[in-house]
């Protein structure tokens, strides 16, 4: 099966993960990648670079909507430690899809996943969406109805306030604005009661594997932690130590 780069995914075409940073992973809601991400200058959220930085960064989420199976490899590293106090743990090395897969790999490990496709969004207040020509920004705590039919599946109506506490609509189709679609897809995903594999119902690291499911292993002879899921054994997860 031929094989596909993130860039030509819908909505990761101006994003550049080789520079962006993984912050967390967790499985709060699926599986969801929290990034300091690179926004190219054709992204809509593109701003100038701060002064001290190279790049324009911002704070976006990479989810992965109801895992099918999925293989995490979280390798026993330190984090990183940034000026600003915050760390992270590298950046995104490859990602990319093949054989029905996606596949994600840098030094805090590697990701193999059967899941619908991928999704990145801005994890600010704000939607960013294009209404005509122009792009708008929408307040979350003020939109009110989602609409999302289903024999027009690439289309999706919100309803929402405006500043001077006006009600006003606007569709985003994924044709003409995949970034934007993906963003009002993604919060909806937030807000409704979605799949979840709960396995520590928050954030996945070397540590806290370690803590709550390998307290007695020697952290030393511990490479790296595999979780699969679902395991082959029936139960729900198979957790296992990589030693040297």
């Amino acid at each position: 099966m031929e094989r596909l780069n993130y860039w030509q995914f819908p909505g990761f075409e101006n994003i550049y993960l080789e520079d962006s940073y993984v912050l967390s992973i967790n499985d709060k809601t699926s599986i969801q990648i929290l990034l300091e991400a690179v926004l190219t200058e054709n992204h809509s959220l593109y701003t100038q670079p701060l002064p001290e930085e190279q790049y324009c960064y911002r704070r976006m989420s990479l989810n992965f909507p109801y895992p099918q199976t999925y293989d995490l490899v979280l390798n026993n590293i330190s984090p990183i430690a940034d000026p600003d106090g915050s760390v992270d743990y590298g950046n995104i090395d490859e990602f990319f899809s093949a054989d029905g897969k996606y596949y994600l790999r840098g030094e805090w490990g590697e990701l193999t996943i059967v899941s619908d496709p991928p999704l990145l969004f801005d994890v600010e207040n704000y939607l960013i969406v294009k209404n005509g020509d122009n792009f708008i920004e929408i307040n979350k705590e003020k939109i009110s109805i989602f609409e999302w039919k289903r024999e027009r599946k690439g289309v999706i109506t919100l309803v929402y306030e405006n500043t001077s506490g006006s009600p006003l609509s606007v569709q985003i189709q994924a044709e003409q604005d995949p970034e934007g679609f993906a963003a009002v897809l993604g919060y909806m995903g937030e807000i409704e009661r979605g799949y979840t594999t709960e396995l520590t119902g928050g954030d996945l690291t070397f540590d806290k594997l370690k803590q709550y499911y390998a307290a007695n292993l020697n952290q030393e002879n511990v490479q790296a932690f595999s979780v699969k899921y679902p395991s082959s054994t029936g139960d729900k997860y198979l957790i296992s130590a990589i030693t040297s």
